[in-house]
């Protein structure tokens, strides 16, 4: 029963951090299979785009 559940869960939440080491973050979804999330967006602290790196697992979806 365990092992159906796991296998229909597709995605995750996961917490993407800036690179400039402003601290400012945010939570995407992304498949659980894949490999780690590495986005270039807009970071506001700095006014700039930058690299963010995945960081954890926040929780499945």
């Amino acid at each position: 029963m365990f092992s159906m559940v796991f296998s229909s869960i597709r995605t995750i939440l996961v917490r993407l951090v800036s690179a400039a080491g402003t601290g400012y973050a945010f939570n995407t979804k992304r498949s659980r299979l894949g490999e780690k999330l590495v986005l270039r967006k807009h970071d506001p602290f700095v006014n700039k785009h930058v690299l963010f790196f995945e960081k954890k697992k926040i929780r499945s979806i």
